[in-house]
């Protein structure tokens, strides 16, 4: 003997019948305004959806500039790096680059040497 299953009603039940019974014995007036405020209703969801949320316009964009500012300072870190790896280099084996720093920043000379400055005419 097959079981029977006693379906309850939903809680919207008597809400969608009587909607869509008075939909049905309306005139066609009514039913176009019915469908046009739910177009428009679902517009203004689907606006709210792209302005909103994790996938929304705004915060695409500020992701968008936060990747860009990023790849700029890793672009600004690697020229630093570079910068300093030939600096070193040349610290540890360019004689003249060494002779000039001491020339330039630490004012040194070599024994017997005399510098004239010339301040101003």
């Amino acid at each position: 003997m097959p079981r029977r299953v006693r379906k309850s009603p939903s809680i919207f039940a008597p809400l969608t019948e009587n909607f869509v019974k008075r939909l049905s014995g309306t005139s066609q007036r009514f039913r176009r305004r019915v469908v046009k405020y739910g177009f428009w209703g679902i517009g203004l969801l689907f606006l709210y959806s792209l302005m909103s949320g994790t996938y929304g316009i705004p915060r695409i964009i500020r992701l968008e500039l936060e990747r860009r500012a990023l790849v700029e300072c890793s672009r600004r870190d690697l020229v630093d790096l570079v910068d300093a790896a030939r600096l070193k280099k040349m610290l540890e084996s360019d004689r003249i680059y060494l002779e000039y720093l001491a020339r330039t920043r630490y004012h040194m000379t070599y024994p017997d040497e005399t510098i004239y400055r010339y301040r101003g005419q």
